[in-house]
């Protein structure tokens, strides 16, 4: 059984989802308003990245409730 997490490591995960969300949602909006399909490509690339990260937050939070 997975240990509980403390207060202080809760608010950490809180802080790292909410940044990682907002980073997706910043790459995404510059994917769709860029031109150059090389530029697109990066901001899809890193917008997949942070969602991959919020992914894998929320299911480690998850397996310790």
């Amino acid at each position: 059984m997975p240990k509980k997490l403390t207060s202080k490591n809760l608010e950490v995960l809180s802080e790292l989802m909410i940044l990682e969300e907002l980073a997706y949602k910043k790459t995404s909006q510059c994917e769709s308003q860029l031109k150059d399909q090389q530029l697109k490509d990066q901001c899809k690339t890193l917008a997949e990245n942070h969602k991959n990260r919020y992914t894998v937050l929320n299911d480690y939070l998850a397996s310790h409730n």
